[in-house]
């Protein structure tokens, strides 16, 4: 046995990789900058976590959520190991300072992008050996860093602050635009490149068209009602996870609670808890829960509506089914749908007088600091989103004339939109097509469905016949049944016990 695959036993118990992760771990350790594709339940985080192992130095894993920092410390935790830790929102200031004074006894640290912009964080990291560099979830370059989460363009600029550490960005899903704008982020040259199918055979892809709002509720209900759980249900708002569950809770016996970005983080770890070790059956949520969360046998995702683009599609299915075993994605969609989102995403948009308004109040200010910059445009009664967008292009540009500024900001923004709205209208000719469901979202990825990987399972999708009785519940409900006389059950739990024992 090569001290690669003792490694992969000693720590993890295992005798063999999953699929790509050996060729992935290679690749870091001879030292080449890699971009890999797994998909979800692939086994990415062994990817970093081997070679942290093996090699000198720091393991620095850029990570988009807290909620994916605090379930992957927890994990490497329970499994023994003690020189890990994670610089998030949710530590005091006595507790940040206390990580950051003694970086240098910790062997992995996470951390949250914007935390990348303390300079006594960048200046400690830089006093050390940072022997490998991981972004975690790297499509957010793409989908989040030109304006939910800015910071995500500033990544290659940190990483060279710091000397050029090996890096690898690791992703479940990515079209060829992401996976260049991950590498010109990062500022990567010739990197590594692997990449592995975005599709999962396990699980089979629904999808139902509906007439309204209230039909979509009826359904989702019948759904839950007789699928074989656990699952989730991604609504497109906040509103909509807490409406929703209200009516399961009221419909029906599911133990369900909701989850969103707005929420204490407290409580949001809370749930994500009791949900994984079983003590909530389903969860309704919005795009902000579920990115590696280490539950394996979550039996069905549906969606309240489509996301804003196939990528998030992806990723989001790709909770279920982590345990190979079957499971189902369910998409209802009514024809309004992408003209929703598409409100949504115009509405993140910017007309030209609050751009000349908030302009005139970035120019006031003295200060080249874009989070400073960021956090007097909230104060002023600009939404956190749209005050990342306009501080990030503002700091960006500022060196141009006034008049020019203007033109590009407004350019960018534009841009932007575009992006956005053509992914919307992109997913909807998806939906409404006629042709294998599957076989099209793969075709986004420029992939090609490999017939004889799917026909194990059997079922494809709603295009090819799925027969969804094959994901309900198998045992009659308990209050279905003729219920005994509680001491008469009682004795005869009893006598079966006395007989096990003997």
């Amino acid at each position: 046995m090569d001290k690669l695959h003792q490694t992969l036993m000693r720590y993890f118990g295992y005798d063999a990789f999953k699929t790509g992760q050996e060729d992935i771990i290679r690749s870091v350790l001879q030292q080449k900058d890699t971009v890999a594709m797994l998909p979800t339940g692939g086994g990415k985080s062994l990817c970093y976590q081997i070679p942290g192992y093996l090699t000198d130095g720091l393991v620095l894993i850029i990570s988009p959520l807290l909620s994916l920092m605090e379930d992957q410390v927890e994990r490497m935790k329970m499994r023994g190991e003690k020189r890990v830790a994670a610089l998030n929102s949710t530590l005091s200031f006595q507790e940040r300072r206390h990580i950051i004074r003694h970086l240098p006894s910790y062997k992995f640290l996470f951390v949250a992008p914007e935390a990348l912009m303390s300079e006594v964080l960048l200046e400690q990291l830089k006093a050390m050996l940072v022997g490998l560099f991981v972004v975690d979830e790297a499509h957010c370059i793409s989908e989040w860093g030109h304006d939910f989460r800015p910071e995500y363009s500033k990544l290659g600029e940190w990483r060279e602050a710091l000397g050029n550490p090996v890096a690898l960005a690791l992703t479940a899903t990515a079209t060829k635009q992401t996976l260049k704008d991950t590498v010109q982020t990062l500022r990567l040259e010739h990197p590594d490149v692997h990449i592995h199918s975005v599709n999962r055979p396990n699980i089979a892809l629904l999808k139902e068209a509906q007439e309204t709002k209230e039909a979509k509720e009826k359904r989702a209900l019948e759904l839950v009602e007789t699928l074989q759980g656990p699952g989730l249900i991604y609504c497109p708002t906040r509103q909509m996870t807490e409406d929703i569950s209200r009516l399961v809770k009221q419909k029906t016996h599911q133990r369900v609670e909701f989850y969103h970005g707005g929420m204490e983080s407290g409580d949001r770890m809370l749930i994500q808890q009791q949900f994984i070790s079983g003590q909530i059956d389903l969860i309704c949520c919005t795009s902000a829960f579920g990115m590696g969360i280490d539950k394996a046998n979550i039996r069905f995702v549906i969606h309240m509506s489509p996301p804003q683009s196939i990528e998030a599609f992806m990723q989001e299915i790709g909770r279920a089914g982590r345990d190979g075993k079957n499971s189902v994605s369910v998409l209802l969609y009514t024809e309004e749908d992408a003209d929703i989102q598409s409100h949504l995403i115009q509405a993140e948009g910017f007309d030209d007088p609050e751009i000349d308004f908030f302009l005139a109040r970035l120019s006031q200010m003295p200060i080249n600091d874009e989070k400073k910059l960021r956090e007097q445009l909230m104060e002023a009664g600009l939404q956190e989103t749209r005050a990342r967008m306009l501080s990030h292009y503002y700091t960006m540009y500022q060196t141009e004339q006034p008049r020019l500024l203007m033109k590009k900001l407004k350019e960018k923004l534009q841009d932007r939109q575009t992006e956005k709205l053509k992914k919307v209208w992109q997913f909807k000719e998806h939906i409404t097509g006629h042709r294998c469901f599957r076989q099209s979202l793969l075709s986004y990825f420029d992939e090609q469905l490999d017939l004889t990987e799917d026909a194990s399972f059997g079922n494809c999708c709603s295009s090819c016949g799925l027969d969804l009785s094959d994901y309900e519940k198998k045992d009659q409900p308990l209050e279905l049944n003729e219920m005994k006389h509680w001491k008469t059950e009682l004795d005869r739990l009893f006598h079966l016990t006395k007989e096990a024992q003997h």
